[in-house]
């Protein structure tokens, strides 16, 4: 059944990283050319933030420049849940959840991403609605 698929088979494994110093084009870049709708922003390979589609469209609209506005000014700060202490945990799942608890998590939380964990806790992509409904199709 289609619903009780693992998202890992859904997930977004090439996406690229965002830094929290790079620019608003450059986010816009990887994001496009990754073809999702949302990106992980790491500083020295730790998860600090996600940085999705609506969040650029909200940076532009109020004016942004392209060029000088950094994504840590656009940036949804949030940290990868593991075992270790988190303060501003981010909306995620692991890797092996069904595509069914996915949908259910963003529709409850009203997102259209969210990061995905794998072995040892770690960030191994983003996964949007359209991923996961191209699961079921």
């Amino acid at each position: 059944m289609p619903l009780n698929q693992e998202i890992k088979n859904a997930v977004n494994w090439d996406a690229e990283n965002v830094s929290m110093e790079d620019s608003l084009r450059t986010v816009i870049k990887k994001i496009v050319k990754s073809k999702t709708s949302a990106l992980v922003v790491k500083m020295d390979e730790i998860v600090i933030g996600f940085v999705t589609d609506m969040d650029i469209i909200d940076s532009i609209n109020s004016g942004a420049d392209l060029d000088e506005t950094k994504a840590n000014s656009f940036m949804i700060a949030c940290e990868l849940i593991t075992e270790r202490a988190t303060t501003n945990p981010g909306i995620q799942l692991h890797e092996e959840e069904s595509v069914e608890n996915a949908l259910r998590l963003m529709s409850g939380a009203g997102v259209h991403s969210i990061m995905v964990s794998g072995e040892n806790d770690t960030c191994v992509g983003t996964v949007s609605i359209t991923d996961l409904l191209g699961l079921i199709a």
